[in-house]
Protein backbone atom coordinates (compact mmCIF):
# COMPACT_ATOMS: atom_id res chain seq x y z
CA UNK A 1 0.00 0.00 0.00
CA UNK A 2 2.75 2.41 0.98
CA UNK A 3 4.61 1.61 -2.25
CA UNK A 4 1.49 2.44 -4.29
CA UNK A 5 1.07 5.77 -2.51
CA UNK A 6 4.79 6.53 -3.00
CA UNK A 7 4.57 5.68 -6.71
CA UNK A 8 1.42 7.74 -7.27
CA UNK A 9 2.87 10.71 -5.40
CA UNK A 10 6.06 10.71 -7.46
CA UNK A 11 4.06 10.18 -10.63
CA UNK A 12 1.92 13.23 -9.87
CA UNK A 13 4.99 15.31 -9.02
CA UNK A 14 6.52 14.24 -12.31
CA UNK A 15 3.44 15.34 -14.22
CA UNK A 16 3.39 18.71 -12.45
CA UNK A 17 7.09 19.28 -13.22
CA UNK A 18 6.53 18.23 -16.85
CA UNK A 19 3.55 20.57 -17.29
CA UNK A 20 5.49 23.37 -15.64
CA UNK A 21 8.35 22.81 -18.06
CA UNK A 22 5.95 22.89 -21.02
CA UNK A 23 4.47 26.16 -19.76
CA UNK A 24 7.94 27.69 -19.38
CA UNK A 25 8.94 26.60 -22.89
CA UNK A 26 5.68 27.99 -24.27
CA UNK A 27 6.30 31.35 -22.59
CA UNK A 28 9.89 31.31 -23.82
CA UNK A 29 8.86 30.62 -27.42
CA UNK A 30 6.18 33.33 -27.21
CA UNK A 31 8.75 35.88 -26.12
CA UNK A 32 11.19 34.68 -28.77
CA UNK A 33 8.52 35.19 -31.44
CA UNK A 34 7.86 38.69 -30.12
CA UNK A 35 11.57 39.60 -30.10
CA UNK A 36 12.06 38.26 -33.63
CA UNK A 37 8.96 39.91 -35.08
CA UNK A 38 9.61 42.93 -37.34
CA UNK A 39 7.05 44.94 -35.33
CA UNK A 40 9.73 46.80 -33.38
CA UNK A 41 12.62 46.15 -35.73
CA UNK A 42 11.34 48.32 -38.56
CA UNK A 43 11.12 52.11 -38.49
CA UNK A 44 8.63 52.94 -41.21
CA UNK A 45 5.27 54.16 -39.99
CA UNK A 46 2.68 51.42 -39.53
CA UNK A 47 -0.90 52.01 -40.65
CA UNK A 48 -3.44 50.42 -38.31
CA UNK A 49 -7.21 50.42 -38.12
CA UNK A 50 -8.63 49.98 -34.63
CA UNK A 51 -12.34 49.24 -34.39
CA UNK A 52 -14.16 49.49 -31.05
CA UNK A 53 -16.92 51.28 -29.20
CA UNK A 54 -14.87 54.40 -28.54
CA UNK A 55 -17.10 55.86 -25.86
CA UNK A 56 -17.23 52.61 -23.85
CA UNK A 57 -13.45 52.21 -24.02
CA UNK A 58 -12.22 55.76 -23.52
CA UNK A 59 -14.69 56.69 -20.80
CA UNK A 60 -14.06 53.55 -18.76
CA UNK A 61 -11.48 55.29 -16.56
CA UNK A 62 -12.43 53.91 -13.15
CA UNK A 63 -13.13 50.20 -13.68
CA UNK A 64 -10.88 49.82 -16.74
CA UNK A 65 -12.57 46.71 -18.00
CA UNK A 66 -11.56 45.13 -21.28
CA UNK A 67 -13.74 45.78 -24.32
CA UNK A 68 -13.87 43.79 -27.54
CA UNK A 69 -12.58 45.18 -30.80
CA UNK A 70 -10.35 44.46 -33.76
CA UNK A 71 -7.00 45.54 -35.15
CA UNK A 72 -6.42 45.54 -38.90
CA UNK A 73 -3.40 46.20 -41.10
CA UNK A 74 -1.96 45.23 -44.48
CA UNK A 75 0.87 42.71 -44.50
CA UNK A 76 3.98 43.17 -46.63
CA UNK A 77 2.35 41.30 -49.54
CA UNK A 78 -0.76 43.49 -49.38
CA UNK A 79 -2.96 40.95 -47.61
CA UNK A 80 -5.49 42.34 -45.14
CA UNK A 81 -4.89 41.01 -41.63
CA UNK A 82 -7.64 41.19 -38.99
CA UNK A 83 -6.94 40.36 -35.33
CA UNK A 84 -9.39 40.22 -32.44
CA UNK A 85 -8.13 42.47 -29.62
CA UNK A 86 -9.38 43.52 -26.20
CA UNK A 87 -9.00 47.24 -25.43
CA UNK A 88 -8.89 49.09 -22.13
CA UNK A 89 -7.72 52.47 -20.86
CA UNK A 90 -4.43 52.82 -19.00
CA UNK A 91 -2.16 55.55 -17.65
CA UNK A 92 -2.45 58.16 -14.91
CA UNK A 93 -2.16 61.81 -15.95
CA UNK A 94 -3.22 61.15 -19.52
CA UNK A 95 -6.17 59.09 -18.30
CA UNK A 96 -7.51 62.16 -16.53
CA UNK A 97 -10.41 63.56 -18.65
CA UNK A 98 -9.38 67.09 -17.65
CA UNK A 99 -6.02 66.49 -19.36
CA UNK A 100 -6.85 64.14 -22.22
CA UNK A 101 -10.09 63.52 -24.07
CA UNK A 102 -8.60 60.33 -25.49
CA UNK A 103 -6.56 58.27 -22.98
CA UNK A 104 -3.70 55.85 -23.66
CA UNK A 105 -4.85 52.29 -24.37
CA UNK A 106 -3.75 48.76 -23.70
CA UNK A 107 -4.16 46.20 -26.48
CA UNK A 108 -4.59 42.67 -25.16
CA UNK A 109 -3.88 39.91 -27.70
CA UNK A 110 -4.73 36.25 -27.38
CA UNK A 111 -1.42 34.52 -26.72
CA UNK A 112 -2.71 31.19 -28.05
CA UNK A 113 -2.68 31.06 -31.82
CA UNK A 114 -1.07 34.48 -32.20
CA UNK A 115 1.67 33.24 -34.50
CA UNK A 116 1.55 34.17 -38.16
CA UNK A 117 1.27 37.94 -38.16
CA UNK A 118 3.19 41.10 -37.29
CA UNK A 119 2.02 40.85 -33.67
CA UNK A 120 3.21 37.27 -33.18
CA UNK A 121 4.04 36.56 -29.55
CA UNK A 122 2.62 39.82 -28.22
CA UNK A 123 0.48 39.78 -25.10
CA UNK A 124 -0.36 43.25 -23.81
CA UNK A 125 0.91 46.27 -25.72
CA UNK A 126 0.75 49.90 -24.61
CA UNK A 127 -0.57 52.39 -27.14
CA UNK A 128 0.30 56.06 -26.64
CA UNK A 129 -2.56 57.97 -28.23
CA UNK A 130 -3.20 61.57 -29.28
CA UNK A 131 -4.73 62.82 -25.97
CA UNK A 132 -6.62 65.72 -27.54
CA UNK A 133 -8.01 66.06 -31.05
CA UNK A 134 -6.18 69.19 -32.23
CA UNK A 135 -3.04 68.93 -34.34
CA UNK A 136 -0.74 70.19 -31.60
CA UNK A 137 -1.41 67.09 -29.53
CA UNK A 138 -0.98 64.88 -32.59
CA UNK A 139 2.47 66.45 -32.93
CA UNK A 140 3.31 65.67 -29.30
CA UNK A 141 2.90 61.95 -30.06
CA UNK A 142 5.50 62.02 -32.84
CA UNK A 143 7.81 64.09 -30.64
CA UNK A 144 7.59 61.66 -27.73
CA UNK A 145 8.15 58.75 -30.11
CA UNK A 146 11.43 60.40 -31.17
CA UNK A 147 12.43 60.72 -27.50
CA UNK A 148 12.18 56.93 -27.09
CA UNK A 149 14.26 56.49 -30.28
CA UNK A 150 16.74 59.01 -28.86
CA UNK A 151 17.29 56.78 -25.82
CA UNK A 152 17.55 53.73 -28.10
CA UNK A 153 20.62 55.37 -29.64
CA UNK A 154 22.27 55.66 -26.23
CA UNK A 155 21.54 52.15 -24.95
CA UNK A 156 19.86 48.87 -25.87
CA UNK A 157 18.46 48.83 -22.33
CA UNK A 158 15.51 50.84 -23.55
CA UNK A 159 11.97 50.33 -24.75
CA UNK A 160 11.56 49.82 -28.48
CA UNK A 161 8.68 51.71 -30.08
CA UNK A 162 6.78 51.75 -33.38
CA UNK A 163 5.18 54.88 -34.81
CA UNK A 164 1.62 54.49 -36.11
CA UNK A 165 -1.02 56.25 -38.12
CA UNK A 166 -4.13 54.92 -36.44
CA UNK A 167 -7.55 55.04 -38.06
CA UNK A 168 -10.23 54.72 -35.39
CA UNK A 169 -13.60 53.23 -36.36
CA UNK A 170 -16.33 53.74 -33.76
CA UNK A 171 -18.82 50.88 -33.55
CA UNK A 172 -20.85 52.93 -31.09
CA UNK A 173 -21.73 55.40 -33.81
CA UNK A 174 -20.84 58.48 -31.75
CA UNK A 175 -17.81 59.57 -33.78
CA UNK A 176 -16.93 59.68 -37.44
CA UNK A 177 -13.87 57.71 -38.49
CA UNK A 178 -10.65 59.68 -37.91
CA UNK A 179 -6.88 59.12 -38.15
CA UNK A 180 -4.21 60.18 -35.65
CA UNK A 181 -0.60 59.50 -34.72
CA UNK A 182 0.12 56.92 -32.05
CA UNK A 183 2.93 54.59 -31.08
CA UNK A 184 3.30 51.18 -29.51
CA UNK A 185 5.72 50.43 -26.68
CA UNK A 186 7.51 47.11 -26.29
CA UNK A 187 6.27 44.89 -23.45
CA UNK A 188 8.31 44.93 -20.22
CA UNK A 189 8.85 41.15 -20.30
CA UNK A 190 9.92 41.20 -23.96
CA UNK A 191 12.46 43.96 -23.32
CA UNK A 192 13.87 42.00 -20.38
CA UNK A 193 13.96 38.76 -22.39
CA UNK A 194 15.70 40.54 -25.26
CA UNK A 195 18.38 41.76 -22.85
CA UNK A 196 18.77 38.40 -21.10
CA UNK A 197 17.17 39.74 -17.91
CA UNK A 198 13.94 39.47 -15.96
CA UNK A 199 11.54 42.23 -14.94
CA UNK A 200 12.14 43.16 -11.32
CA UNK A 201 8.96 43.08 -9.26
CA UNK A 202 10.70 44.45 -6.20
CA UNK A 203 11.12 48.07 -5.19
CA UNK A 204 14.46 49.64 -4.42
CA UNK A 205 15.07 51.91 -1.46
CA UNK A 206 17.04 54.45 -3.49
CA UNK A 207 18.88 55.11 -6.71
CA UNK A 208 22.19 53.83 -5.38
CA UNK A 209 20.94 50.23 -5.43
CA UNK A 210 20.81 50.35 -9.24
CA UNK A 211 23.54 49.50 -11.70
CA UNK A 212 25.64 52.66 -11.56
CA UNK A 213 26.54 53.03 -15.22
CA UNK A 214 22.97 52.42 -16.36
CA UNK A 215 21.58 54.79 -13.73
CA UNK A 216 24.05 57.58 -14.52
CA UNK A 217 23.31 57.26 -18.23
CA UNK A 218 19.57 57.45 -17.56
CA UNK A 219 19.71 60.47 -15.22
CA UNK A 220 21.93 62.31 -17.70
CA UNK A 221 19.50 61.53 -20.50
CA UNK A 222 16.59 62.80 -18.40
CA UNK A 223 18.64 65.94 -17.73
CA UNK A 224 19.32 66.35 -21.45
CA UNK A 225 15.63 66.20 -22.41
CA UNK A 226 14.60 68.26 -19.38
CA UNK A 227 12.49 65.56 -17.75
CA UNK A 228 12.09 65.41 -13.97
CA UNK A 229 8.92 63.28 -13.92
CA UNK A 230 10.55 60.08 -12.70
CA UNK A 231 11.57 58.39 -9.46
CA UNK A 232 13.58 55.24 -8.84
CA UNK A 233 12.37 54.38 -5.33
CA UNK A 234 8.71 54.39 -6.35
CA UNK A 235 9.51 53.10 -9.84
CA UNK A 236 7.74 56.17 -11.13
CA UNK A 237 7.79 56.19 -14.95
CA UNK A 238 10.40 53.47 -15.09
CA UNK A 239 10.82 49.72 -14.99
CA UNK A 240 13.69 47.78 -13.49
CA UNK A 241 15.28 44.72 -15.08
CA UNK A 242 17.81 42.48 -13.36
CA UNK A 243 19.77 39.27 -13.87
CA UNK A 244 17.40 37.33 -11.63
CA UNK A 245 14.73 37.69 -8.97
CA UNK A 246 17.29 38.69 -6.30
CA UNK A 247 17.14 42.17 -7.85
CA UNK A 248 20.86 42.87 -7.44
CA UNK A 249 22.01 46.00 -9.31
CA UNK A 250 18.84 46.40 -11.40
CA UNK A 251 18.93 48.47 -14.57
CA UNK A 252 16.38 51.33 -14.71
CA UNK A 253 14.44 51.67 -17.97
CA UNK A 254 12.64 55.04 -18.33
CA UNK A 255 9.38 55.69 -20.13
CA UNK A 256 6.67 58.40 -20.39
CA UNK A 257 8.42 61.55 -21.58
CA UNK A 258 5.43 63.83 -22.11
CA UNK A 259 6.60 66.06 -19.23
CA UNK A 260 10.01 66.60 -20.85
CA UNK A 261 11.12 70.15 -21.54
CA UNK A 262 12.20 69.06 -25.02
CA UNK A 263 8.54 68.36 -25.85
CA UNK A 264 6.86 70.85 -23.49
CA UNK A 265 3.26 69.68 -23.65
CA UNK A 266 0.73 72.28 -22.55
CA UNK A 267 -0.19 70.30 -19.43
CA UNK A 268 3.37 69.53 -18.23
CA UNK A 269 4.16 71.02 -14.82
CA UNK A 270 7.26 70.40 -12.66
CA UNK A 271 6.89 68.98 -9.16
CA UNK A 272 6.68 71.71 -6.51
CA UNK A 273 9.57 70.13 -4.58
CA UNK A 274 11.92 70.98 -7.44
CA UNK A 275 11.28 74.72 -7.05
CA UNK A 276 11.33 75.48 -10.75
CA UNK A 277 8.63 77.23 -12.75
CA UNK A 278 8.88 75.44 -16.11
CA UNK A 279 9.71 71.94 -17.34
CA UNK A 280 12.10 73.68 -19.72
CA UNK A 281 14.40 74.36 -16.74
CA UNK A 282 16.85 71.52 -16.35
CA UNK A 283 17.43 69.96 -12.93
CA UNK A 284 20.10 67.31 -12.46
CA UNK A 285 18.74 64.60 -10.16
CA UNK A 286 21.60 62.11 -10.15
CA UNK A 287 23.69 60.98 -7.19
CA UNK A 288 27.19 62.26 -6.54
CA UNK A 289 30.01 60.07 -7.87
CA UNK A 290 33.77 59.84 -7.75
CA UNK A 291 35.61 62.47 -9.85
CA UNK A 292 35.62 61.50 -13.51
CA UNK A 293 32.55 59.24 -13.35
CA UNK A 294 30.08 61.59 -15.02
CA UNK A 295 32.72 62.73 -17.50
CA UNK A 296 32.72 59.15 -18.85
CA UNK A 297 28.95 59.34 -19.24
CA UNK A 298 29.25 62.72 -20.97
CA UNK A 299 31.59 61.12 -23.50
CA UNK A 300 28.88 58.62 -24.48
CA UNK A 301 26.58 61.54 -25.28
CA UNK A 302 29.34 63.23 -27.29
CA UNK A 303 30.03 60.02 -29.21
CA UNK A 304 26.34 59.68 -30.06
CA UNK A 305 25.64 63.37 -30.75
CA UNK A 306 25.73 63.09 -34.53
CA UNK A 307 23.29 60.16 -34.53
CA UNK A 308 20.97 61.90 -32.05
CA UNK A 309 20.81 65.10 -34.07
CA UNK A 310 20.32 63.14 -37.30
CA UNK A 311 17.35 61.35 -35.74
CA UNK A 312 15.53 64.63 -35.27
CA UNK A 313 16.77 66.34 -38.44
CA UNK A 314 15.74 63.44 -40.68
CA UNK A 315 12.30 62.87 -39.20
CA UNK A 316 9.43 63.63 -41.57
CA UNK A 317 6.86 63.38 -38.77
CA UNK A 318 7.75 66.52 -36.79
CA UNK A 319 7.79 70.15 -37.87
CA UNK A 320 10.90 72.14 -38.75
CA UNK A 321 9.99 74.50 -35.93
CA UNK A 322 10.14 71.63 -33.41
CA UNK A 323 13.44 70.39 -34.85
CA UNK A 324 14.99 73.84 -34.55
CA UNK A 325 13.82 74.50 -30.98
CA UNK A 326 14.69 70.99 -29.77
CA UNK A 327 18.18 70.92 -31.23
CA UNK A 328 18.80 74.39 -29.80
CA UNK A 329 17.70 73.01 -26.42
CA UNK A 330 20.13 70.11 -26.86
CA UNK A 331 22.90 72.55 -27.85
CA UNK A 332 22.53 74.04 -24.38
CA UNK A 333 22.98 70.59 -22.84
CA UNK A 334 26.16 69.96 -24.84
CA UNK A 335 27.41 73.41 -23.92
CA UNK A 336 27.08 72.42 -20.26
CA UNK A 337 28.68 68.99 -20.33
CA UNK A 338 31.60 70.14 -22.51
CA UNK A 339 32.49 73.18 -20.43
CA UNK A 340 34.18 72.12 -17.14
CA UNK A 341 32.94 75.22 -15.30
CA UNK A 342 29.35 74.84 -16.48
CA UNK A 343 29.39 71.09 -15.82
CA UNK A 344 30.67 71.68 -12.31
CA UNK A 345 28.06 74.34 -11.58
CA UNK A 346 25.05 72.60 -13.19
CA UNK A 347 25.80 68.91 -12.61
CA UNK A 348 28.76 67.98 -10.45
CA UNK A 349 28.04 70.41 -7.61
CA UNK A 350 24.27 69.91 -7.56
CA UNK A 351 24.32 66.11 -7.51
CA UNK A 352 22.71 64.53 -4.50
CA UNK A 353 24.96 63.21 -1.74
CA UNK A 354 22.10 60.98 -0.65
CA UNK A 355 18.77 59.89 -2.06
CA UNK A 356 15.84 62.23 -1.54
CA UNK A 357 12.36 61.09 -2.53
CA UNK A 358 10.47 63.45 -4.79
CA UNK A 359 7.87 61.01 -6.10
Amino acid sequence: MMKQIFFKTHFLIGIIVFLGSIAMLSAQSRMDRAVQSPLFQEDEILELTLTMDLEKVTKDIEDREEHQGTLAYKSADGTDVLIDVMFKTRGKTRANPEVCKFPPLQLNFKKKGNYDNLFAGQDKLKLVAHCQYNKGFDDYVAQEYLTYKHYNILTNNSFRVRLLRVTYVDTGGNRNTFTKYGFLIEEDEILAHRRGKVVSKKSVRNQDMCDRDALDLMVTFEYMIGNTDWGVGAKHNMKLIADDSTNRSPIPIPYDFDYAGAIMTTYAQPAEALQITSVRQRVFRGLCRQPGSYEKIFQIFNDKKEDIYALYQNSIHVSDRFKKSTLKYFDQFYSIINDPKKAKRSVLEVCRAKHVHIF
